[in-house]
C-alpha cells in the first residue's frame, strides 16, 4: 500500500448541487457519515464538500433566527450549493500515503476527496487512515 487509491473508499455517496439540505442531512443520518462530496447537477463534476459541521452551523443559524419550527421548511428550500465548501483540499489517486497523512495533520482536515480530472474517484477520511495504521501495527 503506497497510494491513496490503495485505501480510499471508491463507492462514495454524493449529493448534487441542486439537492436540498434536508435530503443531504437524511443521507448523512441514515448512512452515519460526516462528509458528502457534492457533484455538479449538470456535468457530474466534483465541485465541493458538504460536512456535518456545515449542516450543524446552518441549522443553528436557522433555529436562532426562526426557531425550531422553521428548520425543516428552510432545509427543504435550501440547496446544497448554498452551504457547501468549495475551497477544500483534494488529492489525486496516485498521492502518496505519507503526503495524505501529513495533510491530515498539517491542514487539520478530516477527509480528502480523491479527484482526477474533475471526476470524483473516491474519498479517504482520517478514520480510514487510523484503520490503516492499526492494521500495520498488528
Amino acid at each position: 500500500m503506497k497510494t491513496v487509491s490503495d485505501i480510499m473508499i471508491s463507492s462514495v455517496l454524493t449529493v448534487k448541487t441542486s439537492d436540498s439540505i434536508h435530503q443531504a442531512r437524511m443521507i448523512m443520518k441514515d448512512k452515519a457519515i460526516r462528509h458528502l462530496p457534492v457533484v455538479d447537477s449538470e456535468t457530474g463534476d466534483y465541485v465541493g464538500l458538504l460536512t456535518q459541521r456545515s449542516l450543524l452551523n446552518h441549522a443553528f443559524n436557522i433555529v436562532e433566527k426562526f426557531g425550531m419550527s422553521g428548520l425543516d421548511k428552510r432545509e427543504l428550500r435550501t440547496e446544497v450549493k448554498e452551504i457547501m465548501t468549495t475551497d477544500g483540499i483534494t488529492v489525486e489517486p496516485d498521492a502518496g500515503l505519507i503526503t495524505i497523512g501529513e495533510l491530515f495533520i498539517i491542514k487539520k482536515v478530516s477527509c480528502l476527496p480523491v479527484v482526477e480530472e474533475k471526476q470524483l474517484k473516491g474519498i479517504v477520511t482520517s478514520v480510514d487512515f487510523v484503520k490503516l495504521a492499526l492494521h500495520l501495527l498488528k
